[in-house]
C-alpha cells in the first residue's frame, strides 16, 4: 500500500473537509421488484471513472437520510478518496432489516442503474460494514456474479453468523423478530436455509472461478484471534459464548461480551483450536487462519464492533492498492 495517501487520510480523518468541488446527489427507488427499495447519496467529485459504494449494517429505523451520513460519518472518507480522483456512494436500505436476499436484490439493482451513470469501464470498490458484507455477498451468489465489483471489503461482518451471550438475552429480542436478525443469528432455522445456501453456491468450481476469483477480496476482522493465544478466565464462560473472547465485542452496563467471533469475520475455513489450560483459566488459538473466499484477512486487536478509523483505512488502503494508478 502506497505511504502518501495512507499518511494523508490519517492526517485529515477528523477534519472538516470543505465540499467546494464536491457534488451531492441524492438517488431513491422505494420499491424494487415487489419489496422495499433503497436510497443513496453520491459525493460526485469528476467523472465516474473510479466508484467506490458503502454498504451498511444492520438497521431497523433509518431514521437518517444517506445525505446526512455522507455529509457526517463519512466526510472525511469522501474527502480523502475525493482527492484520489474517486467518487463514493452511500447505499441505504429503505427496510435495513429485511429479507437478505431482497436488501441483495436492491443493490445489484442499484449496481446496474450506477452502470448507465459511470463510465464504460468504471473501476467499481465496495465496502461491507457489518451486515452490508453479507447483503454484498448474497448478491454475489444470487445474480451469480459478480457485478462488475473490482474490489471487495467486508469490515467485521458475520461471516458465519451472530452469536448473543446469555447476558445480552434483551439485545436479542430487539432484534431477533427482524427477518435479517434471523437469517444471521446463528443456529436459527432461517440461519441455516441463507447460509448453507450461501456456501453451497460459493463452493462449486464455476462460482470460485468466474464470480470470487475475478474479484480482490479482503476480511477485516476487530479481534486478536491471530495474535497469538488469547485467555479465557473461568468468569469469562459465565458471559461469553461458547466460542471464546476472540471478536468483536458490545458493550452494555459496564459489561463486555462477544458478538461476533473472530472466525465469523474472516470466515475462516476451520474454526477448530488449540487449548492450554492453567490455573483457573484456559489459553486458545485457532488452529489455521486460512480463508479460501478471501484474498487477505487483516486481524486487528479485539474492539467494540463498528468502523474504528485504522480499519476504515485499512478497507481504503486495499481498495487503492487494487485500483487504477
Amino acid at each position: 500500500m502506497r505511504l502518501l495517501p495512507v499518511l494523508l487520510f490519517i492526517s485529515i480523518l477528523f477534519t472538516s473537509p470543505s465540499y467546494a468541488a464536491m457534488e451531492v446527489v441524492l438517488y431513491d427507488q422505494y420499491e424494487v421488484n415487489g419489496h422495499d427499495g433503497y436510497l443513496s447519496a453520491w459525493a460526485v467529485h469528476g467523472p465516474l471513472d473510479k466508484v467506490l459504494l458503502i454498504v451498511p449494517g444492520f438497521d431497523t429505523n433509518n431514521n437518517s437520510m444517506p445525505v446526512d451520513d455522507l455529509l457526517d460519518d463519512f466526510a472525511a472518507v469522501s474527502f480523502y478518496m475525493g482527492l484520489l480522483g474517486w467518487d463514493v456512494i452511500i447505499f441505504d436500505y429503505v427496510d435495513g432489516a429485511m429479507d437478505l436476499k431482497a436488501n441483495a436484490d436492491n443493490l445489484a439493482r442499484f449496481i446496474e442503474y450506477l452502470d448507465t451513470q459511470a463510465d464504460d469501464d468504471y473501476h467499481l470498490a465496495v465496502i461491507g460494514g457489518s451486515m452490508g458484507g453479507i447483503v454484498a455477498r448474497t448478491m454475489f451468489v444470487q445474480e451469480n456474479s459478480d457485478m462488475g465489483v473490482d474490489t471487495y471489503a467486508s469490515l467485521d461482518s458475520p461471516h458465519w453468523g451472530v452469536y448473543l451471550s446469555a447476558w445480552a438475552g434483551d439485545l436479542a429480542t430487539l432484534a431477533i423478530d427482524y427477518e435479517a436478525a434471523h437469517q444471521m443469528h446463528h443456529g436459527d432455522p432461517a440461519y441455516r436455509k441463507h447460509y448453507n445456501w450461501l456456501r453451497k453456491v460459493e463452493a462449486t468450481k464455476a462460482f470460485k472461478k468466474n464470480v470470487n476469483r475475478p474479484m480482490n477480496t479482503l476480511a477485516i476482522a476487530l479481534s486478536d484471534g491471530s495474535r497469538g493465544y488469547w485467555k479465557v478466565r473461568w468468569d469469562d464462560l459465565l458471559i461469553h459464548n461458547k466460542f471464546y473472547p476472540v471478536s468483536s465485542y458490545v458493550e452494555k452496563s459496564g459489561f463486555r461480551s462477544t458478538y461476533m467471533p473472530y472466525h465469523s469475520t474472516v470466515y475462516l475455513d476451520s474454526t477448530r483450536t488449540k487449548k492450554k489450560q492453567r490455573f483457573g483459566y484456559t489459553r486458545y488459538k485457532y488452529r489455521n487462519l486460512t480463508s479460501s473466499y478471501f484474498d487477505k484477512v487483516i486481524a486487528n486487536k479485539a474492539d467494540e464492533h463498528a468502523a474504528p478509523a485504522y480499519a476504515v483505512v485499512q478497507a481504503l488502503g486495499f481498495v487503492l492498492e487494487q485500483g487504477p494508478q
